[in-house]
C-alpha cells in the first residue's frame, strides 16, 4: 500500500492520551492547516474514518498498527497522563520497532525523573507549555516534520511491503525485483544521519531481495553458458544439414514443397543467421488439408505473423527462431562461432559430412 497521500501531503501520526483531547484537535487542525495529513483515533477529518481515524468496523489495536505504519512520522504528545499510558507506550514502541521517526511534543509538564525509560530516552525540544510562542512551536514542528520527507515516504512504503512480505511467509513474490531493488538498496544507503536505524524488518526485507536477485542472475548465466555450450556442439551439424536440405531439388507438390520451404527457414532461424525472433510462443489457429502438405497454421500474437509447421501439434508452439522475427535477438545472446578444437568432436562432424555426402536422405527430420 503506497503511503503518501493522493496529493502528496505528509501523513503525521499522532500518539496521545485522551485527557488531551482539545490539544489534540488543535494541533492536527493546525497541520493540516500546513499541509499535512494529521492521523489520530478520533479523527474528524474522514467523516467515514477511511483515510484517517478508526471506524466503528475497525478492529482497535490492528486500525492503530495500520495507522503508524502508514505514517510518514509520529508525533507524541507528551503530559503526565500520556507518560503513564500503557497504550501510548505500546504505540511507541510499535512505531519504534518499524523504524519510524518520532518526535516528541510536550504539551504539560512533567516529572523527567520519573518517566519511563522509553519516554524518557526521547529528546523533547519543541514544548506548547509556554503559549506566548505557539506560533514558533508550530514552525519548528512543521520543519522536523518536512525533513527529508520523500526519504521517510520511500521508507514508509518499503515497510509496509516488508509486513505484507512477512505476513505471506516471507515468500519470494514479494520482494522487490531489478531496479525496485537497486532503488531499495540506495534508499537505505542514503539513511539521514537524523534518521533513525533501519529495523529489523526492513533489513531482513532488503537482504531476501539482495538474495533473489543474485539467484535470478546466476540462473540466468547458468542458462545462458548452457545454450551457447549446446549452440556450440550443434552449430556444425546444423550448418550441414542445412547445407543439405538448401542442396535438394524443391518438390512440384506445392504443399511437399512448403514442408521443405519451412525446414530450411527452421534451420536458419535455430543458427540465428538473421538473429531475430518471436518474443511470444504462437498459437494454432487453423490446420491446411492434402493439398496443403497437412500442416498446422500457427500465430505470433506480438505481431500477427503466420506461419506453417508439419511437426508439431496444435499444442505446441513451433519454434521461436525463425528469419523475418519480429525482435532483434539481444547482442549478449547472439553466438560467435568458433571452430571446435575438440578431435572427438571434429571426428564426429567428419562422420556425420560423409555420411551426408554419401546418403543425402539420411539427413535429419
Amino acid at each position: 500500500m503506497d503511503t503518501a497521500t493522493p496529493d502528496g501531503r505528509t501523513r503525521v501520526f499522532l500518539s496521545y492520551s485522551r485527557k488531551d483531547s482539545d490539544f489534540v484537535h488543535w494541533l492536527a487542525a493546525e497541520l493540516t492547516g500546513r499541509g499535512c495529513v494529521a492521523d489520530f483515533d478520533q479523527s474528524t477529518a474522514d467523516p467515514s474514518n477511511v483515510d484517517t481515524g478508526i471506524s466503528a468496523e475497525d478492529a482497535w489495536w490492528a486500525r492503530l498498527e495500520e495507522m503508524i505504519t502508514l505514517a510518514d512520522v509520529v508525533v507524541f504528545v507528551v503530559s503526565p497522563d500520556s507518560a503513564r499510558s500503557p497504550i501510548c507506550d505500546e504505540e511507541i514502541a510499535f512505531a519504534q520497532n518499524l523504524g519510524k521517526r518520532i518526535i516528541p511534543v510536550l504539551c504539560r509538564p512533567i516529572d523527567f525523573a520519573t518517566a519511563p525509560p522509553r519516554l524518557s530516552a526521547l529528546n523533547i525540544k519543541i514544548s506548547f507549555v509556554d503559549s506566548d510562542n505557539t506560533a514558533d512551536h508550530l514552525a519548528r514542528l512543521h520543519s522536523a516534520i518536512q525533513l527529508d520527507v520523500t526519504w521517510l515516504r520511500t521508507g514508509a512504503r518499503l515497510l509496509s511491503a516488508a509486513r505484507r512480505w512477512d505476513a505471506s511467509g516471507r515468500l519470494d513474490d514479494g520482494l522487490p525485483r531489478g531496479s525496485e531493488q537497486s532503488d531499495a538498496e540506495d534508499w537505505a544507503a542514503r539513511r539521514p544521519t537524523s534518521a533513525p536505524e533501519h529495523s529489523d524488518l526492513v533489513l531482513d526485507f532488503l537482504a531476501a531481495g539482495r538474495s533473489a536477485e543474485a539467484r535470478r542472475r546466476t540462473i540466468g548465466e547458468i542458462e545462458k553458458a548452457r545454450y551457447l555450450e549446446l549452440v556450440g556442439l550443434m552449430r556444425v551439424f546444423l550448418e550441414e544439414e542445412l547445407k543439405v536440405r538448401e542442396s535438394i531439388p524443391l518438390s512440384d507438390h506445392y504443399g511437399v514443397a512448403l514442408e521443405q520451404q519451412t525446414e530450411i527457414a527452421l534451420l536458419r532461424g535455430l543458427l540465428h543467421l538473421e538473429n531475430t525472433w518471436h518474443p511470444e510462443p504462437a498459437v494454432h489457429v487453423e490446420s491446411t488439408g492434402a493439398v496443403q502438405g497437412y500442416s498446422l497454421v500457427f500465430q505470433f500474437p506480438c505481431c500477427g505473423r503466420t506461419v506453417r509447421d508439419f511437426h508439431t501439434g496444435r499444442d505446441d508452439s513451433p519454434s521461436q527462431f525463425r528469419p523475418g522475427g519480429c525482435t532483434p535477438v539481444p547482442d549478449e545472446i547472439q553466438y560467435e562461432y568458433q571452430a571446435p578444437v575438440n578431435p572427438f568432436h571434429s571426428a564426429l562432424i567428419a562422420r556425420y559430412r560423409e555420411a551426408t555426402r554419401q546418403n543425402p536422405g539420411c539427413s535429419w527430420r
